[in-house]
């Protein structure tokens, strides 16, 4: 999620006059031809709600309503992406990539209607219904590993309907935007930040988007991208869920960027003895610093396939399914309508400053653009830690990065 500092003054009646709220008679607000059912997430720039569309048939169809956020809508650059994501999705079709059904725009108001899942994404999974993250089985993680790089593998080698390859990269390949179904299905969502050929626009100079603690070290590094780096995300994610621990992450945002950038990661055999050696070699391989030294998404399909596929494997979908269960002692979704009084305060919570918005998530779903007037100083500062971090590779050695912490953002 990307977080952006909004301006503050327009009162909640207002913002609810601009997106032309409608109530129906039982008192749950409608948006367009949408009844909202419950809001499932709100970011930065767009809120997602379960929402039922009616024909004058009767018909009825559950789906997930991302809404751009009002002060957002002000933003020619965040509305551009947030339509080519909509153009881009719709063209794919995939059984592990989200559909996208309709792209709209409700009196002045950009939203997407995509396909609902009901299940939960996979950074719940991994904390479970304690929260607290603990180790996942092998047979799940090869299973969930695998699902995502057949995704990856289409979305990387994808061509328009003229034969044209668009060379898709996700860019923000996390926990939070892989679903997983009640049925054990897995699926990869949120393209918005996702580069191809011909998109409109281009990242500012100094801007790193994605979730910072699952980004690659040519993200940092703001380098050319290619789908190795959704390689490398998916690596992080895999190797957290095997030793459920987090691999790159810190206290701030610059120590994780430094030590993303190095990428220096203890051996997963090593710190967990009983993962299989080929999943931890097939793991280990998404983690190389350079994009020359890691597998390809089809590659890793192979590789984590023959994993599933090996003595004592499980089929993937079961693993999933099981450890679904094992975690979550539920009856998956609830249909608790959404009132007016929920709505307001969704347009309050939507008024909150990055500090605020920090305070309330786990701050490793969230990468902060600056302000402008720190954002030169904000990059040297990574700079900087970069060329001493790479100066001092020789003296170091092999150490792990966990053994010495950098210096923190601002220090001297």
């Amino acid at each position: 999620m990307i977080c952006w500092a909004s301006q503050r003054g327009a009162d909640d009646d207002e913002r609810l006059r601009r997106i032309s709220l409608s109530v129906a008679c039982e008192g749950q607000p409608n948006f367009g031809r949408y009844q909202l059912v419950r809001r499932v997430s709100l970011g930065g720039t767009a809120e997602i709600y379960k929402a039922k569309a009616f024909n004058d048939r009767g018909f009825e169809k559950v789906v997930a309503l991302k809404r751009l956020l009002p002060h957002v809508e002000e933003d020619p650059d965040f509305v551009r992406m947030f339509v080519n994501e909509a153009r881009l999705v719709a063209q794919l079709d995939h059984p592990r990539i989200a559909r996208i059904y309709e792209l709209g725009k409700v009196h002045g108001s950009h939203y997407i209607a995509m396909e609902y899942i009901y299940g939960r994404d996979l950074g719940e999974l991994q904390r479970g219904a304690g929260g607290n993250r603990t180790p996942a089985p092998p047979g799940f993680v090869a299973a969930v590993g695998l699902q995502v790089a057949e995704a990856l593998d289409y979305a990387h080698g994808f061509v328009d309907v003229h034969g044209t390859p668009l060379h898709i990269v996700h860019r923000d390949v996390s926990p939070q935007n892989i679903m997983i179904d009640e049925g054990g299905a897995v699926r990869l969502i949120d393209f918005g930040i996702a580069k191809y050929v011909g998109v409109e626009g281009s990242t500012a100079a100094g801007v790193v988007k994605g979730k910072h603690a699952y980004m690659s070290p040519e993200q940092v590094r703001q380098e050319p991208l290619d789908g190795r780096s959704d390689v490398f995300s998916l690596g992080v994610i895999l190797y957290e869920l095997l030793s459920g621990e987090r691999l790159f992450r810190c206290d701030n945002v610059l120590d994780t960027l430094v030590r993303v950038e190095a990428a220096r990661v203890p051996d997963l055999r090593e710190a967990v003895p009983e993962v299989p050696e080929e999943l931890a070699a097939a793991v280990m391989a998404c983690l190389a610093r350079e994009p020359g030294g890691r597998p390809s998404a089809a590659e890793l399909t192979s590789a984590l396939a023959a994993v599933c596929g090996g003595r004592g494997g499980v089929e993937p979908q079961r693993a999933v399914v099981e450890l679904y269960a094992a975690r979550f002692d539920d009856a998956g979704d609830t249909e608790t309508e959404v009132t007016l009084d929920e709505y307001r305060q969704a347009l309050r919570a939507a008024e909150l400053g990055v500090d605020e918005a920090l305070a309330r998530r786990d701050a490793s779903d969230i990468t902060i653009i600056p302000d402008t007037a720190d954002l030169a100083a904000y990059v040297e500062e990574l700079r900087r830690h970069l060329r001493e971090v790479r100066a001092a590779a020789g003296a170091e050695g092999a150490r792990s990065p966990h053994e010495a912490t950098p210096p923190a953002h601002g220090a001297r």
